[in-house]
């Protein structure tokens, strides 16, 4: 079913022409994934504004809300850090790990929600990790489930469970990542889950990441010891290396990054743990900044207007609401032959694999609602279903999707971890406090007539006149002296 959404949507194997582009500036750090030249993953990361999920961070219990089940930590934030009682249990492991036994393991005593507050009690302190960073005026969450990511592996000291991804589908290469698993030497107490990426990869390739995350832990381990509260005691790497770390894949062809520095530190990275892809590094020297050589700038700015075109000539309408992000699609200029359905079928396609496209972009979460156009047909339904549930497959963030109701409306949540793209680079207009519109000329006439001049005329027994001036904001007015156009201040 989906090799006939590709080809209905002329999209070629994502393997071929993938590309990083990195730019790295004095105040920030931007990188882009490129698909056949398509803009498909976009970062920035402001020294102002430095990520901080994933971080942990040595906190104190400041109080305990028994109502909300969950418990407020200094973690030497403005905000104290949100830790609901859910997030204190040592956890399972998410529908998305397939779990595996290991010989070594033992059986703990079970830790239900009542015990927290024990516990935990105000004035404890305790070792979190942020999952969701602040966004408006709310502080950071946190969980006491700790995790680290390495290349191929994402170890979790204080959890016992470990699994191999599910997005690991063939069943033989499973098989061999369960026999790798279980023979590595993982200390008692620690788990360890297998990443997408290691699909494919040597048996020393693991135990070599094993022993760097082991290190990793070890150092915070000895900060956990030695530094007061509160205290950051583990940064998440930064936007550069989280990229090599996440995105260098046997898929990508090569990374082209415009800064030495940031050039080398990957190349260090990359060579302790594969030589061979270090040869997929490249410095950009050229005279043109690097997002424009590739023809991302363009790109960018295309895909964060409100209103996005599709290859058919319809359209999506992306809008951002405090509760919800509601995308409507169009078939604009896309008026087709005499199938009509086929050319709502076509619209609705291009919509679902932009829709997935745009999430990922803009980096927005919450609930998200998309006005597909009317199709009778259950079978288009489904093919338009189908694809959206495949492009969010991809997305990092985790994401849930439902069929099509009768309305024709797709309903999907995407986890939010921070502030949308749009926060990072856009702020409210000071002229309209974001509400997107303005006074008309005349609106601002009538209000100053009604609120202000009829006093004057009476007071001075003048005769005012309203002249618009097209370099003035249309909310903004002066007084003059209509013989010698000085203005009349207060």
């Amino acid at each position: 079913m989906l090799d006939k959404v590709r080809k209905i949507l002329g999209l070629s194997s994502p393997k071929t022409g993938n590309k990083i582009v990195i730019s790295v500036e004095k105040l920030e750090r931007r990188v882009a994934l490129l698909e056949n030249g398509r803009l498909e993953e976009y970062s920035v990361e402001r020294n102002t504004s430095r990520n901080i999920v994933g971080s942990v961070y040595k906190g104190k219990v400041k109080n305990i809300e028994m109502g909300l089940k969950a418990m407020f930590v200094d973690i030497g934030f403005e905000k104290n850090a949100f830790l609901h009682f859910w997030d204190a249990i040592p956890a399972a492991l998410d529908s998305g790990i397939e779990e595996i036994d290991r010989p070594s393991r033992k059986q703990k005593k079970k830790i239900t929600a009542r015990d927290i507050p024990n516990i935990y009690p105000v004035g404890s302190e305790v070792i979190v990790q942020v999952t969701k960073g602040p966004i408006g005026t709310k502080g950071p969450r946190v969980t006491t489930n700790l995790s680290f990511a390495g290349r191929y592996l994402v170890l979790m000291p204080f959890s016992d469970r470990s699994g191999i991804s599910r997005k690991i589908e063939n069943p033989k290469e499973r098989d061999r990542l369960r026999k790798i698993l279980r023979e590595l030497e993982i200390p008692e107490g620690v788990g360890v889950i297998i990443r997408t990426v290691g699909e494919g990869q040597r048996a020393r390739y693991f135990v070599r990441d094993l022993c760097f995350l082991l290190d990793q832990w070890a150092k915070v381990e000895q900060s956990i010891k030695q530094d007061p509260v509160p205290s950051r005691v583990f940064e998440e790497p930064d936007l550069v290396e989280r990229t090599v770390r996440d995105f260098l894949t046997e898929e990508i062809d090569e990374v082209i990054c415009d800064d030495r520095s940031a050039t080398d530190r990957m190349n260090e990275m990359v060579g302790q743990i594969s030589r061979r892809s270090r040869n997929r590094i490249k410095l950009y020297d050229g005279g043109t900044p690097i997002f424009e050589a590739f023809g991302v700038q363009k790109q960018i700015d295309d895909a964060f207007h409100r209103q996005v075109w599709l290859r058919c000539g319809g359209y999506i309408v992306i809008d951002e609401t405090e509760a919800l992000v509601a995308i409507d699609v169009n078939t604009g200029r896309n008026k087709g032959g005499r199938d009509v359905e086929k050319t709502i079928l076509q619209t609705n396609l291009e919509a679902a694999d932009e829709i997935a496209r745009q999430l990922r972009l803009r980096n927005v979460g919450g609930l998200i609602i998309g006005d597909f156009i009317d199709m009778k047909s259950r079978k288009d339904q489904q093919l338009v279903y189908a694809l959206m549930k495949d492009r969010l497959k991809r997305d990092k963030a985790k994401t849930h999707v439902l069929p099509l109701s009768p309305l024709g409306l797709m309903e999907m949540t995407r986890q939010r971890a921070q502030e949308s793209l749009s926060d990072t680079i856009y702020e409210n207009c000071p002229y309209c406090d974001g509400r997107g519109v303005v006074k008309t000329s005349m609106t601002t006439s009538v209000e100053l007539h009604e609120e202000l001049l009829v006093e004057l005329e009476r007071r001075y027994a003048g005769r005012l006149m309203f002249r618009g001036d097209p370099t003035f904001h249309h909310e903004k007015f002066i007084v003059t002296d209509a013989t010698s156009g000085a203005e009349l201040k207060a």
